[in-house]
């Protein structure tokens, strides 16, 4: 096939972007230094202001990169009691699981507190290496890609306030003294959301080459367009382009096609996400099972001398609450058990609206749609809580402390409610009833 079949034909105003949620047609004038456009439809911003994030961004990734390793070389806790001791480390937590027979939950804690990490810094590390060049390769867009999951999945921060809810609980038992890891990654916590905030990867896209080089040079690109149609503001869709979910480019397929590539980072396009309904119902509903044993099963079992004490998640809840020891409780209560069933009912909430062709309250359904992709990895904290607090208390015969049976159903509710944020397309919500139903298969 050639490759002016192969690709789709870009849009040659490039001053002309499509917004990922809302699917609007906006020209963004050239922005200044740290500035930033939104959608003036549903606030999603669309462009920022050239900052030299890639000299801004090197440094602190290298120095990410030095506290990580330390992070994950030291023990993060310790604890004292009656003459005995022990320690834990990053990788203790996923270890001790997997000697539980937890091997799901230890895999997902694993990744998601060293791996995701690790990935992410290096992912940046290279991307702002091989952008230094005057035509970056296009590795440099692959890794574009995998940097955008890593950056998902990565949960330093969610680990961190875990480990401190582990702490207060652990108080109740033993003497416990922080490490040198818990203080470095307090500092690599600090450093990611630096790296995040200042790293601008629209900036890498638009210096990268692309990969239908000899299209771009061979087809013509889309002309200018008109977006005043009826009187009503363009989407992407209505004038037949497609924006590209990874690097934002505005292509159009070719004639009667409704899917194609990017010409810039060969990913596959469509107008909309190929049978998101189903399969965000999908995730939903498996969620919603997960989470009655989650709730109900004990997560953790403790045993000691004069026998074993299991707990829910509610029932450490209560446990915690104390007068010093309330705010971590609220936490919990609303990290393991609000949240959890708040993203389940919301999600429900987008696909019935979307299903039945609701016009109303789009915004407010958008803004509904981020919030629940921006939360959804906060519900993590009681499977780190519980996870570190069974690594640190191994005391025997004196005490220990086990995972039970609720915590795998519960990080599957965390996992697949990220997924049914994942896989949810927002664009549907703007849709109406003029989009035909293929739109929606």
């Amino acid at each position: 096939m050639a490759l002016s079949e192969l690709y789709n034909e870009p849009v040659a105003d490039t001053s002309l972007v499509g917004c990922r949620h809302c699917d609007l047609l906006q020209w963004v004038p050239a922005l200044a230094a740290g500035a930033r456009a939104q959608c003036p439809r549903c606030d999603e911003d669309i462009a920022r202001g050239e900052t030299d994030s890639i000299k801004r961004t090197l440094p602190l990734t290298f120095a990410a990169l030095i506290l990580y390793i330390i992070a994950n070389s030291v023990p993060m806790l310790s604890l004292t009691v009656v003459g005995r001791s022990a320690s834990t480390t990053v990788l203790g937590g996923a270890q001790q699981l997997w000697r539980d027979d937890r091997e799901i939950v230890a895999a997902l804690v694993l990744f998601t507190a060293v791996v995701a990490p690790a990935l992410q810094i290096g992912l940046v590390l290279a991307i702002l290496l091989g952008a230094r060049a005057e035509h970056p390769r296009r590795w440099v867009g692959w890794l574009l890609k995998g940097y955008q999951f890593a950056q998902t999945w990565s949960m330093i921060e969610v680990m961190m306030l875990g480990v401190l809810v582990a702490l207060v609980k652990i108080a109740d038992y033993a003497t416990v003294i922080p490490g040198i890891a818990l203080f470095v990654l307090g500092g690599l916590t600090v450093l990611l959301a630096a790296i995040q905030a200042t790293f601008d990867p629209d900036e890498v896209w638009h210096r990268i080459q692309w990969a239908d080089d000899e299209a771009r040079s061979s087809h013509a690109a889309v002309p200018e367009l008109t977006l005043d149609r009826d009187g009503r503001d363009a989407t992407a869709m209505e004038l037949g382009l497609q924006i590209c979910p990874d690097c934002r480019m505005l292509s159009r397929p070719g004639a009667d096609s409704d899917e194609g590539r990017c010409p810039r980072c060969d990913d596959e396009l469509s107008f909309r996400e190929r049978n998101c309904i189903q399969r965000t119902w999908a995730f939903v509903i498996a969620a919603a099972v997960c989470y009655i044993p989650a709730n109900v099963l004990p997560v953790l079992t403790t045993t000691t001398a004069t026998g074993a004490d299991s707990d829910t998640i509610l029932q450490g809840v209560v446990l915690l609450w104390s007068p010093t020891g309330w705010p971590l409780s609220i936490i919990v209560l609303v990290a393991s058990i609000i949240i959890p069933s708040a993203k389940i009912l919301a999600i429900a909430y987008l696909l019935i609206s979307v299903q039945r062709r609701s016009a109303a309250n789009n915004r407010q359904r958008t803004r509904l749609y981020r919030m629940v992709e921006f939360i959804g990895r906060w519900s993590m904290v009681d499977v780190f809580v519980d996870t570190f607090t069974a690594a640190l208390i191994q005391l025997q015969p004196l005490m220990s402390v086990a995972p039970g049976p609720g915590l795998p159903f519960f990080a599957a509710v965390v996992v697949l409610t990220m997924l049914a944020a994942e896989s949810f397309d927002p664009r549907l919500i703007w849709d109406d009833a003029r989009i035909s139903e293929v739109q929606y298969a």
